[in-house]
C-alpha cells in the first residue's frame, strides 16, 4: 500500500538496455530515462513520469515500455523481377538505382513518389516493380504456347491460341502485346463443332444446309427452308443460322396450299401464335398487300387515261392546224419556197398531177394531126420572172431538167406512137403551143 500511495513501482529495462535512475524509490514526479547498449537502437519512448491519479494512486505515464532494436546500417539488395539493380551500396537513406529489361516498364506503388529509400529497419520504401502484359486468360478447350511459369510478358509478345480436337475456334488467334501493355484483342473462344441440335421439322416442306450435307450443324451453319410443290413458305425469310449452340432467328416455319384461300387456311389452322407470326399482324399484311395493289392498279389505270387524250388531243391538232396535203403523208416537207425573199406556195401532189394532164390534154387538142407529144428539147423555157441576166442560166437549166422529168412521166402515162415524119412548121407550131400551154415546175 505504501509503494501505490507515495512511490511508482520499478519500471523495468529493455532487454539490451538501461535506465537512469537504475535503482531506488520513485516518488511522485520522478522521470526515468531508458537507453539502448551498443550496436542496438531504442524503438518507444525515451521517457517516464511518475504522475499521481484522481484516486491518490501512482502509476508511469506513459504506460508503454520500450524496446532496444538490433541497428542495421545496410539494406538487403531488393529482388526485383525482369530488371536489373545498380546500387553500389544500401545503407539507411539510399535510393534505389533500378532498370527493367527490354519490353518492361517500371512502376511505382505510390504514384506521386517515384523513388524508393533504404529504411531505418533495412526495409525498402516504394520497393517498384517491372511490368509487361500480364499472363491473357486461357478460355476452355484452349492452349497458348507460353509456359506456365511466366507471369508477365514483355511488350512485343505474340501469343498463339489453338483448341482441343473436337473443337473449332472462334475470334482472334493470334495476340500482341502493346506498348500500353494491354493485349491487342480479347482471347479467343474454342466452341464444340456440333452446338445446335436438329432444325425444326416443317409440314409440307424440308431443308437443306449450307454448306451441305447436314450431318453437323457447326457454329456458322445455315439452314435454308422450302416446300413441297403446291405449297408456299408463309414468311419471306427462310434462313435460320446456328449462332453458339442456338438457331437465330427462333421462330416456327410453315408451309400452306398456294391458292387463294392459303393465307386463311393457315390463319385458322395455326394453333398458337409463334414468335414472328401471329392472326393480327397477318391481317394486317393483307390488308396492307390489297391497298398496294389497288393504289398499283389506280396508277396504271390513270396513265393509260392520259395517254388516250393525248393521242386524241395529237389527232384533232393534225386534222384542224396542219396544210393541206400533209395530213396523208410528207409532213415534215415544206409547203412553200423562197424565191428572191418572196415566198411561193407549192402545190400538193394531187394538183400537180391534175395541171399536167390539163397541159397535156392542150397540147393534144392544139396539133392532133401530129400525133406525138413534144420533146423537152423543143420547148422553150418559161420566163423567169427575175431580171434578164446571165446570172440566172443555172436556174433555168435546173428548171429544163426539171420539166423533162414532168413530161417523161406524162409520156409514161399516156403513150402515142410517133408519126412516120414531121414537117418543121409542124414542129414550131408545136412547139409555140407547147411553150404558150401552162408548167409547173416539180422538183425532186
Amino acid at each position: 500500500g505504501f509503494d501505490d500511495l507515495h512511490a511508482c513501482a520499478d519500471p523495468g529495462v529493455p532487454d539490451h538496455g538501461y535506465k537512469t535512475p537504475s535503482a531506488g524509490v520513485f516518488f511522485e514526479s520522478v522521470v526515468v530515462r531508458f537507453h539502448c547498449q551498443e550496436g542496438y537502437r531504442l524503438n518507444g519512448t525515451s521517457k517516464k513520469l511518475c504522475v499521481r491519479h484522481f484516486n491518490g494512486s501512482l502509476s508511469w505515464k506513459p504506460s508503454d515500455k520500450p524496446v532496444c532494436l538490433q541497428e542495421v546500417t545496410d539494406c538487403l539488395v531488393p529482388h526485383v523481377e525482369d530488371a536489373e539493380i545498380h546500387n553500389k551500396t544500401y545503407r539507411t537513406g539510399d535510393k534505389l538505382i533500378i532498370s527493367c529489361h527490354e519490353g518492361f516498364q517500371i512502376r511505382y506503388p505510390d504514384l506521386d513518389n517515384m523513388i524508393s529509400i533504404c529504411q531505418d529497419d533495412g526495409t525498402w520504401d516504394n520497393l517498384p516493380i517491372c511490368q509487361g502484359c500480364l499472363r491473357p486468360l486461357v478460355l476452355p478447350h484452349s492452349y497458348i504456347n507460353l509456359t506456365e511459369f511466366q507471369s508477365s510478358f514483355p511488350v512485343g509478345t505474340v501469343v498463339y491460341y489453338q483448341c482441343f480436337p473436337g473443337y473449332k475456334l472462334e475470334g482472334t488467334e493470334v495476340l500482341e502485346c502493346m506498348y500500353n501493355l494491354i493485349w491487342s484483342d480479347s482471347p479467343p473462344r474454342c466452341l464444340d463443332v456440333e452446338v445446335c441440335p436438329l432444325p425444326p421439322m416443317v409440314s409440307h416442306g424440308d431443308y437443306i444446309c449450307h454448306p451441305r450435307p447436314c450431318e453437323r450443324y457447326n457454329h456458322g451453319t445455315v439452314v435454308e427452308f422450302y416446300c413441297d410443290p403446291g405449297y408456299t413458305l408463309t414468311n419471306d425469310y427462310k434462313y435460320i443460322t446456328c449462332q453458339y449452340g442456338e438457331w437465330f432467328p427462333s421462330y416456327q416455319v410453315y408451309c400452306v396450299k398456294t391458292g387463294k384461300g392459303a393465307a386463311l387456311e393457315l390463319l385458322w389452322s395455326s394453333p398458337e401464335p409463334s414468335f414472328f407470326f401471329s392472326r393480327e399482324k397477318l391481317l394486317a399484311t393483307l390488308l396492307t398487300t390489297w391497298k398496294i395493289v389497288a393504289f398499283t392498279a389506280t396508277s396504271v389505270l390513270l396513265v393509260l387515261l392520259l395517254v388516250i387524250l393525248a393521242r386524241m388531243f395529237q389527232t384533232k391538232f393534225k386534222t384542224h392546224f396542219l396544210p393541206r396535203g400533209n395530213q396523208e403523208g410528207s409532213m415534215g416537207d415544206p409547203d412553200f419556197v423562197v424565191v428572191d425573199g418572196v415566198p411561193v406556195m407549192l402545190p400538193s401532189y394531187d394538183e400537180a398531177v391534175s395541171s399536167g394532164l390539163t397541159a397535156l390534154a392542150a397540147g393534144y387538142s392544139a396539133t392532133p394531126h401530129q400525133g406525138r407529144v413534144l420533146q423537152p428539147e423543143d420547148q422553150n423555157p418559161p420566163a423567169y420572172p427575175g431580171p434578164g441576166t446571165t446570172d440566172t442560166l443555172p436556174s433555168n437549166l435546173e428548171a429544163c431538167d426539171s420539166r423533162s422529168d414532168s413530161s417523161e412521166l406524162l409520156q409514161s402515162l399516156y403513150p402515142s406512137p410517133a408519126p412516120p415524119s414531121a414537117a418543121p412548121a409542124d414542129t414550131a407550131a408545136a412547139g409555140e403551143a407547147a411553150s404558150s400551154s401552162p408548167r409547173i415546175d416539180i422538183t425532186d
